[in-house]
């Protein structure tokens, strides 16, 4: 188990070290035309001629880089989620009787995630992202209210949830 965790975490920071260089490269790119716009604009206007508006060129965008963010993106939301169900667990547990039984109830979420990056032909939002995980119902019985909230919570039920995001602008957006 812990040589499959190693592999996960070398994988991991492999992806985030490529994802690092590309985005140098980008930056490094984004600054090199910045500067030749500037140059552009200097000239147009020391020539003081109308200028014809060209269409923008496409923007070439390195779908390695995107998959990277998004792995990062993503595991950056399942952060949230887990957040979440600790809140779900202090503040939002839901206790139901049931003649002289107790029973305590919140919502959590598995680690385990799913992701998927596709492309698309639209230009201001060139990928869609779907990330799929699964929601839990815990539940715990007790003979009290303090017993049933202390726990152990056991899961009742799970189900798959899957979000879409769309990549827009150069990031990911909910």
């Amino acid at each position: 188990m812990k040589g499959v965790i190693r592999s996960w975490q070398r994988l991991f920071s492999l992806l985030c070290c490529a994802f690092l260089v590309l985005a140098g490269a980008s930056l490094t790119q984004a600054e090199t035309n910045t500067k030749a716009a500037k140059a552009k604009s200097t000239k147009a206007k020391a020539a003081k001629t109308p200028s014809k508006k060209t269409p923008a060129a496409p923007v070439i965008i390195d779908e390695a880089a995107v998959h990277s963010s998004f792995e990062i993106f993503t595991q950056e939301w399942m952060k949230k989620l887990a957040e979440a169900e600790e809140y779900h667990r202090t503040d939002l547990i839901k206790i139901s009787q049931n003649g002289e039984i107790f029973h305590a109830e919140y919502v959590g979420y598995l680690p385990q995630r799913f992701i998927e990056v596709k492309k698309t032909t639209s230009q201001e939002t060139p990928f869609v992202g779907t990330l799929t995980y699964y929601e839990r119902t815990l539940r715990c019985t007790g003979k009290t209210k303090e017993a049933a909230v202390q726990g152990p919570f056991e899961q009742v039920e799970a189900f798959p949830v899957k979000e879409i995001f769309r990549y827009t602008k150069g990031k990911w957006v909910y």
